[in-house]
């Protein structure tokens, strides 16, 4: 365990061409563009109040999508048709370069139950250590990972990412707390778990927006989010 140092945090958050984002949602093509968009913006925000942020650089796999991000006063990166590990590379040298003696934390766009109290939370005891990370709610993959000034990400993010970060060292982060972080939305089943507690402005609107057939069956909750219904 390291002294608990307080530099500041740089955050990326990477992109997919929000075209064809979050493809596993039985949506059409607008709401999914629509619902991926608020997410982003969502993420995004909350990581920007988050207590010890000092950059949010968004890694945009596609140009046009900038202006789902313009007017947040965020930096970004273009790496189009980069995989996920790849972008995040890219982010990390650009957070490098704007900040060099931050650390920095690689944060998923798509967390819908995010709070700047508990990412900040999750960040200041990520400074305890070199790299760390966050499992998602099957507790196999991951979504948030930190690395300490002068350490590298070295993300693998990816089917069983969760173990492949534990192999590479990094400390998981664990406790009820995190359960806002934990849970990524990729399937519509997730989409509708969260839509009663959803709060964040652009989530709630894109929910709104949505056809109310679309919330006619409830699904089952992640255990992570027991105490959160």
């Amino acid at each position: 365990m390291r002294s608990v140092t307080p530099w500041p945090w740089a955050v990326v958050v990477p992109q997919k061409d929000l075209r064809l984002a979050k493809s596993r949602m039985e949506l059409d093509g607008r709401d999914r563009r629509r619902v991926a968009r608020a997410l982003l913006r969502d993420t995004v925000t909350a990581a920007r109040a988050t207590p010890g942020v000092c950059e949010v650089i968004v890694v945009l796999d596609r140009a046009r999508d900038l202006a789902a991000i313009q007017d947040l006063g965020v930096h970004h990166v273009l790496a189009p048709g980069s995989g996920l590990n790849e972008a995040l590379a890219l982010g990390e040298r650009a957070a490098r370069a704007v900040r060099p003696r931050c650390g920095v934390a690689a944060l998923p766009a798509d967390l819908p139950l995010i709070e700047p109290a508990v990412l900040g939370h999750a960040l200041a005891l990520a400074r305890t250590r070199d790299r760390t990370f966050v499992a998602d709610a099957d507790h196999r993959g991951t979504t948030l990972l930190t690395a300490a000034p002068g350490h590298s990400l070295h993300s693998a993010y990816g089917i069983g990412s969760r173990d492949a970060h534990r192999r590479t060292g990094a400390f998981e982060l664990t406790g009820p707390r995190f359960a806002p972080l934990r849970l990524d939305v990729d399937h519509l089943d997730h989409l509708l778990l969260v839509a009663p507690i959803a709060h964040h402005a652009n989530l709630s609107e894109a929910l709104a927006r949505l056809d109310p057939s679309t919330f006619g069956h409830s699904p089952s909750a992640p255990p992570c989010l027991g105490a959160h219904r």
